[in-house]
């Protein structure tokens, strides 16, 4: 159904899109060493650990601008949770795993609440699956229901590593992330390249801050 829909999406400034793969590709240079920490220790719990077993990045099908694509992340769940979590359609919705500790790798209840689990995220980012801010992509049975409410921020840009509702966990904002994320696009939509940069900087300072808090995404 993805496939077949007449929704136009609305394309980014040449300057987004140089400045997604310019900040991707320093920032994967940059955090190589943690990157590499993180597999090691992975392997190392995988090694001790049971059930904490299994492949060290977690590949789903998401939608970005209406398509479906690749999302890559360090895998945080149990691959026993992952597959108890499966629906008869193969869709494994994460956000229902991540409420019981249980089903969380010991490594991965650490990354997740410091956002680490999406570091691979930039590489999406880096090939142009993604930008570094923009709605969060959602999986194949969310947008099937969000396109059926009317709700269209997931097929008009390209998903976003963060977002400004994202960014903004555990401040009371006045809005719903639907509101939020057609807030962004009509910026995008209606400002010039630098405009949307300098927002964009901005939205990124703001989950920085955020992560250092260790209050997760």
């Amino acid at each position: 159904m993805l496939q077949t829909l007449h929704i136009e999406p609305i394309a980014f400034p040449r300057v987004k899109r140089i400045f997604d793969i310019v900040v991707s590709f320093i920032a994967l240079i940059a955090i190589s060493p943690i990157i590499a920490l993180i597999m090691l220790i992975m392997c190392l719990e995988m090694l001790i650990s049971k059930r904490s077993r299994g492949s060290i990045f977690y590949r789903e099908i998401r939608v970005s601008e209406g398509k479906p694509f690749t999302l890559i992340k360090f895998r945080i769940f149990t691959t026993s949770a992952i597959e108890k979590g499966r629906n008869g359609n193969g869709v494994v919705h994460t956000k229902k795993l991540e409420v019981e500790h249980k089903n969380l790798t010991f490594i991965g209840s650490l990354l997740k609440k410091v956002y680490m689990d999406e570091l691979p995220q930039l590489w999406n980012v880096l090939k142009g699956d993604m930008s570094l801010v923009g709605p969060r992509p959602t999986n194949m049975e969310n947008s099937e229901r969000l396109l059926k409410e009317g709700k269209l921020s997931k097929f008009l840009i390209k998903a976003g590593l963060t977002g400004f509702f994202q960014s903004h966990k555990g401040i009371q904002l006045n809005g719903k992330q639907e509101e939020m994320d057609m807030a962004y696009i009509n910026f995008v939509k209606n400002n010039p390249g630098w405009k949307i940069v300098l927002y964009d900087i901005k939205i990124l300072s703001i989950t920085l801050r955020t992560i250092l808090r260790a209050e997760g995404i």
